[in-house]
């Protein structure tokens, strides 16, 4: 019922069946057939996002779960969510075993709400971890992902949109994905029924790790590889869709949430190394990324308008391939 009810409002928008080198020329129109998507990526900052990485990752370092660095990192994306005008930031500490001592993390939630009058009454979820490995780092592994969440979260501030949008930096990944899986436990059926889409953001900057690709925990299409997709083909390039879990897309695939993570494959070779540096991050890939997404994000997002219903520019969707997994 969840994805019934998104799709049947994306298909007013989804006038006509497209290929995948024809959706960005779709109208002839030339630079106005990414009116629509322009709202969100000409106001995305590349440097605003390295700025974050390399905040995380060199003044900070290595944020291991249940270290001062953890509370550090905390601290650094409440005050962040806070000046981007967010009037709800919300710290939800939890805790879990490792190596028989109870440690505690947290994950931190910003909560963009709908215009009056224009509420959906649906939800969708942008997921980062903003913890590392403790031994490295984690310039690609997750500042990356938490610097285009940063990002994101600072455009769509003074966004209209007409569903709410929250943007959760989760701790605890690399332990066994329990950030996310406490804030999915901690989600009540009706929230669970409301939110129709989790995009998560997992080493999204690596100048040396492959091309980008969509992971569903069951290998499956759904609506956030669609919207994924028809974003790519718009702004960027097509991107296919594979099979994984190991991230934090899982848990909400388990409640029945449409969900993806979006990650660059074959993996960098520091990966999980004290070489997962500053160095090797790349701009423009993170760049790629938070358009791809935040454009995915406000297409189902906006305030609906009539206009757009009927404009000639509205984003179409588009035939993507599955990829066979390459880490």
């Amino acid at each position: 019922m969840k994805q019934f009810r998104l799709l049947s409002m994306v298909l007013v928008l989804l006038m006509v069946w497209t290929t995948p080198g024809l959706a960005a020329n779709h109208n002839g129109n030339g630079g106005s057939a990414h009116a629509f998507d322009n709202k969100i990526i000409k106001k995305i900052d590349e440097d605003r996002i390295y700025e974050h990485v390399s905040h995380l990752s060199e003044e900070i370092g290595p944020r291991g779960a249940g270290t001062e660095a953890e509370l550090e990192t905390v601290d650094y994306l409440v005050e962040q969510f806070e000046n981007y005008g967010y009037e709800e930031v919300n710290v939800q500490e939890f805790t879990f075993l490792s190596g028989g001592k109870e440690v505690t993390s947290y994950n931190v939630e910003a909560v963009k709400e709908p215009k009056k009058n224009h509420d959906s009454g649906q939800q969708i979820i942008i997921g980062s971890h903003h913890d590392s490995v403790p031994w490295g780092p984690g310039a690609n592994d997750d500042a990356s992902g938490t610097g285009v969440l940063l990002e994101l979260a600072r455009v769509f501030s003074k966004a209209p949109t007409g569903t709410t949008v929250k943007f959760v930096a989760f701790g605890a990944e690399e332990y066994g994905l329990w950030g996310s899986r406490r804030y999915a436990e901690a989600m009540s059926e009706a929230e669970a029924e409301q939110t129709v889409a989790m995009f998560q953001l997992d080493m999204v900057g690596s100048a040396d790790a492959g091309d980008l690709v969509m992971f569903t925990a069951d290998g499956e299409q759904n609506t956030v590889t669609d919207l994924g997709a028809a974003a790519g083909s718009r702004v960027s390039e097509l991107v296919p869709y594979s099979e994984l879990g190991r991230s934090d897309h899982v848990p909400f695939h388990n409640l029945g949430i449409p969900a993806a993570l979006f990650i660059h494959t074959p993996l960098e070779p520091w990966y999980h190394t004290e070489e997962d540096l500053i160095d090797y991050i790349s701009k423009e890939k993170m760049l790629d990324v938070a358009k791809i997404v935040g454009s995915a994000v406000y297409q189902v997002a906006r305030k609906d308008t009539p206009a757009l219903e009927r404009s000639a520019v509205a984003p179409v969707p588009v035939d993507y391939y599955y990829e066979e997994p390459n880490l």
